[in-house]
């Protein structure tokens, strides 16, 4: 009996103990790790979609693709071989020219303009959403996706085709700046944020004919301080090359020597003569607010 009952108290004794005196005394500090882990998962998942947001069918499970998946990154279109080498626009096959009509007969400002891809199939997904879904956090990916096709530029500093301040805070981050920071921290180039600055309001690119874009933009945009000797001018899509050659005209009259413009993807003139046409799900709520900065593009 007496031995029943010392085996009940002890039973009772274990009861009570703590999980400190079972498992030992926790490291200082691991709580508060623990839930910066959890709350860093749960931000990715909201920041970084699992399912890819250029083709919508994988999911996105590389943290550092930032929601697109590896197959769309990988299965980036290659420029076409045959290129004008001024501003990078699609030549005829078969004509042996160098240049397209337009840049022999208007030489633009800038040295060449050159794109990491065309403007089409996951290039198209992964821009659209960066422009227009909040994917700012696409920059880093897009900026090595240029370094790596397009090599290292001669350059000096590195600046951004601007927006209003009001296109910005419509969309909350200006998409063009995000690159051009993003290329210059890979490059190991000098960001010069701010160096050009845009001083209206334009209409929207894609609803222009070529000749009414130019007149759109001209005049439309400033350049702060001196640039450097050199300059590397980044946007996030070409297609008529209206705004890149305003911005490099307007750095080459404030002093830069050279301008060499990088963008992301490339649009033809000729493939796609209606500018980017973003389909309802992709484009923003106010047309015109995010399009002060869509037309800040090379259009």
């Amino acid at each position: 009996m007496r031995a029943a009952a010392r085996g009940e108290r002890r039973s009772a004794t274990d009861a009570r103990i703590s999980p400190l005196a079972l498992y030992g005394r926790r490291r200082p500090g691991a709580e508060g790790e623990l839930d910066l882990i959890a709350l860093a998962r749960a931000a990715a998942r909201f920041v970084f979609p699992s399912e890819c947001l250029a083709c919508g069918t994988r999911d996105a499970h590389d943290f550092f693709r930032g929601g697109v998946c590896a197959r769309c990154w990988d299965a980036l279109p290659s420029p076409e071989s045959e290129r004008c080498v001024r501003c990078d626009e699609t030549l005829p096959g078969g004509t042996g020219a160098d240049a397209c009509g337009r840049c022999l007969l208007d030489p633009p400002a800038f040295a060449a303009l050159r794109s990491a891809a065309p403007y089409r199939g996951p290039a198209r997904d992964i821009l659209l959403a960066f422009k227009f879904r909040g994917a700012d956090y696409l920059a880093p990916r897009m900026a090595d996706a240029m370094r790596r096709r397009l090599g290292v530029p001669e350059a000096d500093e590195v600046a951004a085709v601007p927006a209003t301040p009001r296109a910005r805070r419509a969309r909350g981050y200006h998409p063009a700046e995000a690159l051009a920071a993003a290329a210059a921290r890979g490059l190991g180039i000098a960001f010069a944020r701010g160096r050009l600055v845009k001083t209206r309001d334009t209409e929207v690119q894609s609803r222009l004919a070529l000749s009414e874009r130019v007149r759109n933009v001209r005049r439309a945009y400033a350049v702060r301080g001196r640039p450097a000797r050199r300059v590397l001018l980044v946007d996030d899509v070409a297609t008529s090359g209206a705004t890149a050659r305003e911005c490099a005209r307007r750095l080459a009259d404030a002093g830069a020597e050279s301008v060499i413009v990088w963008c992301f993807a490339r649009a033809s003139r000729v493939e796609h003569p209606g500018e980017h046409q973003v389909s309802p799900q992709a484009r923003p709520k106010d047309e015109h607010e995010a399009t002060s900065s869509f037309s800040g593009e090379s259009a």
